[in-house]
């Protein structure tokens, strides 16, 4: 049976969508190589693991599974209103941040309107303005893959409605500075917002002698802000998927009116209140990915390799040749890192921080890669 129904089934815009490619389970991966103990750097993960007190806090919740989440997320917002120093109407939560991104475009934007941001960002800023039908616009980038800021201004129209900017930014661990975040917010239309990614916000704040820009404090002085965060990258949560929105009451209810019903499960809610004050865990954890971040910068060589400064959890690597064979020999060393084809960037490869023990055999297969 032909397939040519499915085109009249659906619309153009899903069909023609780029879909996300996942990577393999660590599990398959060596299946299919033949290999054991290898190491995944691939998907920016906390190589040290969760958050000690969300894996105790979820096993007293497990007897209440039969009993549908609290829909409004009552207890991790109003423990988040108290951190950061927002009303309680100010907080959304989501399946992740990225749920949020999407319920933004979904809430916002007109069949016309366009979502702005640059040609290096993050692949889900493009995917939830296209699953929506809506227009993506990729602004030019500094040499440094960094956001040009002129350059994303000059990129603004009339349709402009959602900007977003990650800082740092995913993959290229670049941030926007305080006055550039600024200079962005000034330069756009009444009828638009700025959306500040600040899924490593918790990673940056090791770096303080580095200018980069403070979502929540832009978001004091101006009503067109909103900030999205996550509890999947420094707090270890990643497979519970808990993110959340900051913004104006007014936004987040338009928020609360196209996202899903109990779309936060009660366990992530659990895991994610008690992550929040796990302070050593955070401490400890942003340490690490500074540290590992200047070892790979310092230690990783070799002929046209240049590693980005990031002041996330990653680097991005330029492989100075086309990155397909370093990815597969890294493969066959039992290392599995992200290759960057599906950003544009061909030549370049994104490497997560490793844990203590698996940093020198993290750098070691990368050295002999690029030899």
């Amino acid at each position: 049976m032909s397939d040519a129904w499915i085109d009249e089934l659906t619309p153009a815009h899903v069909r023609n969508l780029d879909v996300y490619q996942p990577g393999k389970p660590l599990e398959e991966l060596e299946r299919e190589l033949g290999i054991t103990g290898a190491i995944k750097v691939a998907s920016n993960e906390n190589p040290l693991g969760p958050s000690p007190r969300a894996v105790a806090a979820i096993p007293p919740a497990l007897s209440q599974l039969a009993l549908y989440p609290d829909a409004g997320g009552f207890a991790l917002r109003r423990a988040l209103s108290t951190r950061l120093g927002v009303g309680l109407e100010q907080l959304a939560l989501g399946n992740g941040s990225n749920d949020l991104l999407y319920q933004l475009v979904l809430a916002t934007c007109e069949p016309t309107d366009e979502v702005l941001s640059h040609k290096y960002a993050f692949l889900s800023y493009r995917l939830a303005a296209q699953v929506a039908g809506r227009t993506f616009v990729a602004a030019p980038t500094t040499p440094e893959l960094g956001c040009d800021v002129e350059a994303l201004l000059a990129a603004v129209t009339p349709r402009t409605k959602l900007v977003v900017i990650g800082t740092p930014n995913n993959p290229t661990g670049s941030v926007v500075t305080r006055a550039g975040a600024e200079r962005i917010l000034a330069g756009l239309p009444q009828r638009a917002l700025l959306v500040i990614d600040e899924a490593y916000a918790e990673y940056a704040a090791e770096w303080p002698e580095i200018d980069h820009a403070d979502g929540l404090a832009l978001l004091k002085k101006d009503k067109r802000v909103v900030v999205l965060r996550t509890f999947s990258k420094i707090y270890g949560l990643a497979g519970l998927r808990v993110g959340y929105a900051v913004g104006h009451r007014a936004v987040i209810d338009i928020l609360g009116r196209v996202g899903r019903t109990f779309h936060v499960g009660s366990l992530a809610m659990v895991g994610a209140l008690a992550a929040l004050d796990d302070h050593d865990h955070i401490a400890i954890s942003a340490r690490h990915a500074r540290a590992a971040v200047e070892r790979l910068r310092a230690e990783v060589r070799g002929p046209g390799v240049h590693v980005y400064p990031s002041l996330a959890n990653f680097v991005l690597i330029d492989c100075g040749r086309p990155s397909t064979p370093v990815y597969d020999k890294l493969l066959r060393a039992g290392v599995i890192v992200r290759p960057m084809a599906a950003w544009g960037l061909p030549n370049h490869l994104r490497v997560s921080v490793a844990s203590h023990q698996d940093m020198p055999r993290v750098i070691g297969a990368l050295n002999d890669a690029f030899a």
